[in-house]
């Protein structure tokens, strides 16, 4: 088979797969019921994944991947000062809950399903691990410049993932004036907590 036709089941079976697990269902979704949305046959499915399970984890492994892609290209930005960095990081962790079709991806490789999969929570131990490390890198410029003075960049970056994705659980999605006073409300404790006090009081 051509690499691209190839290329494109793979597509069609992570696509159906989302497609099959956010609409109501009882019970586990079947290979069977994947493979009739994607108008693909079952040799095609075990030529990309060795089991539902590592379908699941390749849904993880390419939402989280691409995630955290977004966010190093922000921490590589070296143009800004850490504080626009930050705020910057943070517009990109909650652009996940505006977009539809991504807030849907996310949902569902946060089901109970999919969290299920053998391997899944070492897959999702690496990919909060990643999505950190930018985060990391921009705390740690703050340090080394004096922006952020009171910063412990490991430490501060996993209390900030945390803070939004508690944030992101229980925001309105249509809400947009909320979600924009939900991402200041973060952006200024975080900060505080940082001890970017000029910045605050630029925004102001």
């Amino acid at each position: 088979m051509q690499p691209e036709l190839a290329s494109r089941d793979r597509e069609r079976i992570i696509e159906a797969a989302y497609t099959c697990l956010s609409q109501p269902h009882r019970g586990p979704v079947p290979v069977a019921a994947i493979l009739q949305r994607a108008e693909v046959s079952t040799r095609a499915f075990y030529r990309h994944f060795e089991s539902k399970d590592e379908l699941f984890l390749a849904m993880l492994r390419q939402e989280t991947d691409a995630l955290a892609r977004r966010l190093d290209r922000v921490a590589d930005e070296r143009a800004k000062v850490p504080a626009e960095q930050l705020e910057a990081w943070i517009e990109v962790m909650f652009g996940l809950i505006r977009d539809d079709e991504t807030r849907m991806h996310f949902t569902v490789i946060d089901s109970d399903e999919v969290r299920a999969a053998k391997g899944y929570r070492e897959t999702r131990e690496k990919a909060h691990a990643d999505r950190e490390r930018s985060l990391v890198e921009i705390l740690r410029r703050g340090r080394d410049d004096g922006s952020f003075p009171l910063t412990d960049p490991e430490r501060d970056a996993f209390a900030i993932n945390a803070i939004i994705s508690r944030v992101m659980i229980t925001q309105t999605y249509d809400d947009h004036e909320g979600l924009r006073r939900a991402k200041a409300r973060v952006l200024d404790f975080a900060l505080r907590a940082l001890g970017a006090t000029h910045y605050v009081a630029d925004r102001r």
